[in-house]
């Protein structure tokens, strides 16, 4: 072991020095390596917070969901018997002030709420109950700061909520158990349980929810859940605990943020190309101490040995200095999402996160640092002292490579990556198509710079000096072309993807994209109101066409005659929603439009007998699923089964609407329906049939397709701003490494400046030779990186997220310009020194 210690003392101490020249390497460490540890940290505080808070964000200890009626007089009784009840209505409605409407999100609650928590109301200094109460005929209403926005309000005025006047008496803040209440769409307002039954809206067959939370004498849940479903085993309950209850909310941030990690995965590999630069930048600068070295006798094995020492010093540097950033940003980022979120985010690092983020570092590290070292064990004396600025010769022949001494640790480094990725995903399928997509890229950018140098080997020396030098800098031995293209391509393939992704899905939320797309939606249609709609389609000449579709709630029990608790299945996270409550269902005479059967037939007109069922295709085999078998849904509080009798596809992006489940119309008939409606407007009519329909239907639900798609985008939107900075971090490793492949070349540009200005050459020629030579560079890379962005975004948006792919040609040729501009702003920058070279002083140095 002695003979250890000595290598790694020698190793150490010839480290001592001047470190900045290892800046770009520890920089891109540190930025990958934190960029994990805030991701990873960000989205350990989220879980922490919903299984710490999950009584406060549930509302309560135990939560009763019906979705088809309040609870009866002896269920009430039990629930009192149980502890303390509050209860919340949730239904969607309308609000109208002079000319002028809005689509409601209402939450109606007893004066118990809420149990546990703070709810937040501006404007007022009194309690919520009376707040809320009734006075002269008119009841409180507490509403969004945009239902103030939108329609003109202040504090004190009226507004109409189907049959009854409310006054509003303040301004909505965040409820505590807003992060578990449905997903509703309009503007969310507060009323009274007794106002909300004024407004005529909760009637047969309206969608609406009503939840009894309860805080339990005994805190027993499971008694309390048991002693709630043997009481009404039939009224079809459901009862969640708080970690049921967000599970879902856990399920997205969780989902949420690995995909964050894999993107900041990619800014750490993008950052290992920096590495790769910077050790060969080192090795380039330390020739005469290896050719020393090896000269007294030093094997390549000791030479190799020695200087990975020190890179996986510098790596620990790096990682130390990265587990500091991503934990002060963390400590910042965390009380700041937790207010936006309405979670209590302390400011605390995860020691898990801490530990991967390290080993991605080391990984990362020691795989894109061994390959320059290997290169520089394999040089022979003779070579190493013929230049001491001239960079390393001898690149690894095919023998090199399949050699086991060099294969074999990178192999081991790749496969430890691909593990501890798939590890902390969650998703080895994902990390996989990941690492081809990466290794396809890696392919397609070094054979891009392969075919450049190859191709202007090939062009005959042009008469001008700096076109013809800058030419030959890019195809020379040496050059730093490929290393250039490939980290910027990368980095830019990268954020352009994220960008277009992004693009694509606000292209869909925009209505005028998506061919026959309704102008308006209706809720709660009833028999009457769909025949006047009709009526209305006909003599207004501003509708193109009304539709509507028959639609209730219900609820998955059992399938093939076994509860669904008790079968064992657990679809992927995108499909459990199927299984963990109430779904919309709807029955249809017919195919409905832009669908097809894949499996199976369609019902026969007038069917009677037993109900069949059509389900989604794409819910076949995560649920299991196949023809002849048995579907239970509780729909009213009753038990409705239906036979499978075809799975179907169907073409959404079509603008027209569907559902997972479409039963025959025997399996409703017994049951009060409301319906879906649809409304086209002629194009540039939409305002003006708004109004028509407000003044001919004032009591009707509807909302503008524009305000739901402004709903969609909005969540959009917070979404991807954290995605995209994020992936803008993985530009910033990019820039870094194009810096440090221009510090490896930093010797050679001090001789190639010396040699053109000894010929010559003025510095306006050095700098134009420079110039034309980055640019190069940078249009190469843009371009490369614009077509692997394309692509990935292309197989994203038609694969994955299955919309029509679109692409904003401004938002590339941005990309590209700056790419361009960044490649010379960059190379001038680091090889600036090269300008101000003396060739006396230089050759005197040689």
């Amino acid at each position: 072991m002695n003979w250890l210690r000595g290598w790694l003392r020698v190793a150490v101490r010839d480290l001592r020095g001047d470190l900045r020249r290892f800046t770009i390497l520890l920089a891109c460490l540190a930025l990958g390596v934190g960029t994990i540890t805030l991701v990873g940290s960000v989205g350990a505080a989220l879980q922490s917070a919903l299984m710490r808070d999950a009584r406060t964000l549930l509302g309560g200890d135990l939560e009763a969901t019906l979705s088809y009626r309040a609870a009866n007089p002896d269920e009430r009784a039990l629930f009192a018997a149980l502890g303390r009840v509050g209860e919340v209505v949730e239904v969607q409605g309308r609000a109208k002030a002079g000319n002028g409407s809005s689509f409601l999100a209402i939450r109606a609650v007893d004066a118990n709420y809420p149990l546990v928590g703070t709810l937040a109301v501006d404007g007022a200094d009194q309690p919520l109950p009376a707040l809320l109460a009734e006075r002269s005929g008119r009841y409180g209403l507490v509403a969004d700061q945009l239902l103030f926005d939108r329609l003109g309000l202040k504090l004190g005025d009226e507004v109409t909520i189907g049959t009854a006047r409310f006054v509003l008496t303040g301004i909505l803040g965040r409820a505590p158990d807003q992060v578990t209440a449905s997903l509703q769409f309009g503007l969310s307002v507060l009323m009274s349980t007794d106002a909300v039954n004024a407004t005529g809206i909760l009637q047969p067959g309206v969608l609406a929810t009503w939840r009894y939370k309860l805080l339990l004498a005994d805190p027993d849940f499971e008694a309390a859940r048991a002693r709630i479903l043997d009481a009404f085993p039939d009224a079809g309950w459901k009862v969640l605990a708080p970690r049921d209850a967000t599970a879902d909310v856990g399920r997205f941030f969780d989902i949420f943020a690995r995909f964050l990690t894999i993107v900041g995965l990619s800014s750490l590999l993008v950052g290992g190309l920096g590495v790769s630069n910077a050790i060969s930048a080192y090795v380039t600068e330390r020739q005469r101490s290896i050719a020393t070295m090896k000269a007294l006798g030093a094997t390549g094995p000791r030479v190799l040995a020695h200087f990975l020492v020190q890179v996986m010093l510098l790596t620990a540097v790096g990682i130390v200095l990265g587990l500091l950033l991503g934990s002060g940003l963390s400590m910042v980022i965390l009380p700041i999402l937790g207010g936006l979120l309405g979670l209590a985010l302390p400011p605390v690092v995860d020691a898990t996160t801490l530990w991967t983020a390290a080993g991605f570092g080391a990984l990362t590290g020691f795989a894109f640092g061994y390959l320059p070292l290997v290169r520089a064990e394999r040089l022979k004396p003779a070579l190493l002292f013929r230049s001491a600025g001239s960079a390393i010769e001898g690149g690894l022949g095919w023998r090199d490579l399949v050699r086991p001494g060099l294969w074999l640790p990178l192999g081991l480094a790749a496969a430890a990556i691909y593990a501890l990725a798939a590890l902390t995903t969650g998703r080895p399928l994902l990390v996989l198509w990941y690492a081809l997509g990466v290794i396809g890229a890696f392919l397609v950018l070094r054979l891009a710079a392969w075919a450049l140098q190859r191709l202007l080997k090939l062009v005959p020396p042009l008469p001008d000096a700096a076109l013809r030098n800058a030419i030959k800098a890019i195809h020379r031995p040496g050059a730093p072309a490929p290393v250039v293209i490939l980290s910027l391509g990368l980095g830019l393939a990268l954020l352009l993807l994220i960008a277009l992704v992004d693009g694509n899905l606000r292209h869909q939320l925009d209505r005028e994209s998506i061919p026959n797309a309704p102008s308006f939606v209706f809720m709660d249609l009833f028999d009457d109101e769909v025949a006047a709609l009709k009526d209305f389609t006909v003599t207004d000449k501003g509708v193109e066409l009304f539709s509507e579709l028959p639609m209730v709630t219900g609820a998955i029990e059992a399938i093939n005659g076994t509860p669904v608790k008790q079968l064992n299945r657990t679809p992927p996270p995108e499909f459990s929603f199927v299984f963990e409550g109430e779904i919309p269902l709807t029955a249809s005479e017919t195919l409905p439009d832009n669908s097809t059967v894949t499996e199976g037939a369609w019902w026969p007109p007038n069917m009677i007998g037993a109900p069949e069922v059509s389900v989604f295709q794409r819910l076949k085999a995560p649920l299991g699923l196949k023809l002849g078998d048995t579907i239970t849904f509780r729909i009213f509080g009753e038990p409705i089964t239906a036979r499978i009798g075809s799975f179907r596809d169907y073409a959404w992006r079509s603008g027209s609407v569907n559902f997972g489940f479409v039963l025959s119309p025997n399996a409703l008939a017994d049951f009060p329906l409301s319906y879906l409606g649809l409304m086209k407007a002629a194009p540039g009519q939409e305002r003006a049939v708004q109004q028509r329909l407000v003044a001919r239907f004032p009591d009707l639900l509807f909302m503008p397709v524009g305000e739901a798609l402004e709903t969609f985008a909005s969540i959009l939107a917070n979404v991807t701003t954290a995605v995209e900075v994020i992936g803008g971090l993985a530009v910033v490793s990019g820039v870094l490494v194009l810096a440090g492949a221009m510090a490896a070349g930093r010797k050679q540009r001090e001789a190639d400046a010396v040699v053109m200005k000894v010929l010559g050459a003025t510095r306006g020629d050095v700098i134009r030779a420079y110039l034309v030579e980055y640019g190069v560079l940078g249009l190469l890379a843009a371009l490369l990186s614009a077509l692997l962005g394309l692509a990935g975004t292309w197989a994203f948006v038609e694969y994955v997220l299955q919309i029509d792919f679109w692409a904003d040609p401004m938002l590339i040729v941005w990309v590209t310009l700056g790419t361009v501009a960044l490649a010379i702003a960059v190379g001038m920058l680091i090889t600036w020194s090269a300008l101000s070279t003396r060739p006396a002083s230089f050759l005197r140095e040689e």
